[in-house]
């Protein structure tokens, strides 16, 4: 469990930014980063980055999302981890166009990239690991992946939406598609590292698994302000509460909720 710890918060994102302001979604060098505690043990730490400027790919303007991930105190010394994920990501359409993945786990390793030719109704994915190294997968036009996703579906304001309200997408992870549900449960104040904050109270639906000990396992905490950014996660797995907690939030360069904090 351990090694699925920044793989579980990376499958968050995916809905995370369903509360960030419309046509505000993909901010220019915006940076988050999270505290990750299983049970009582300090776990890991995770970073979100986006560029502060755009480039092209093709004729496609996109920016470019960073995540990364590493263990902390204790499993740092047992299980050491550093992950990677990026993805380019189409300015216009929030849909990716290239993702990149590198996992190294102790001693595992694991690297991926993935085309995105959704206009052709596939992806092309590609990895040394893999047998074959390259393979396709169909899918429909709007696939998304994980970083994608944070921010696709950020572009679509819910904080109005009545409890029960429900929204879905289909996102692509370890070369299968996973169709997700998020619903509108409250608005509750929360305690969190930055004191008390009013948040929306979500969940999100998953597929049946053997990783989560019921279908709606995931509760999130959205921040009910202009920012609208992921500010508490519970997670109910088998083995016990994974809980992530926002510790900085910065865009270019100004501090938000944390004024002491440095990413």
């Amino acid at each position: 469990m351990k090694n699925q710890t920044l793989v579980i918060f990376l499958f968050l994102c995916s809905f995370w930014s369903l509360f960030a302001q419309e046509n505000n979604a993909l901010i220019a060098a915006e940076n988050l980063k999270y505290r990750i505690h299983l049970g009582f043990i300090n776990a890991a730490e995770a970073t979100i980055k986006s560029s502060s400027v755009t480039s092209k790919m093709g004729d496609r303007t996109v920016r470019k999302v960073e995540i990364e991930g590493v263990t902390t105190g204790v499993l740092e010394l047992f299980s050491p981890l550093k992950d990677y994920w990026s993805a380019l990501i189409d300015t216009e359409t929030m849909l990716p166009l290239k993702t990149e993945m590198r996992k190294r786990e102790g001693r595992y390793r694991k690297e991926e990239t993935v085309l995105y030719q959704m206009d052709k109704g596939f992806a092309k994915i590609t990895s040394p690991q893999n047998k074959p190294v390259t393979s396709t997968i169909q899918g429909p036009k709007d696939l998304l992946d994980l970083i994608s996703a944070y921010y696709f579906l950020r572009s679509k304001p819910v904080t109005e939406k009545k409890p029960g309200s429900r929204w879905s997408a289909q996102v692509l992870v370890d070369s299968k598609i996973y169709e997700l549900v998020l619903v509108v449960k409250s608005k509750e104040t929360i305690n969190t590292e930055a004191g008390k904050k009013t948040s929306i109270k979500t969940n999100i639906l998953l597929p049946k698994n053997d990783m989560f000990k019921e279908e709606d396992a995931i509760r999130l905490w959205i921040s009910d302000d202009e920012y609208q950014v992921p500010l508490k996660i519970q997670v109910n797995l088998k083995i016990g509460f994974l809980t992530i907690d926002l510790i900085d939030y910065n865009i270019q360069g100004k501090k938000i909720y944390f004024p002491k904090a440095s990413l």
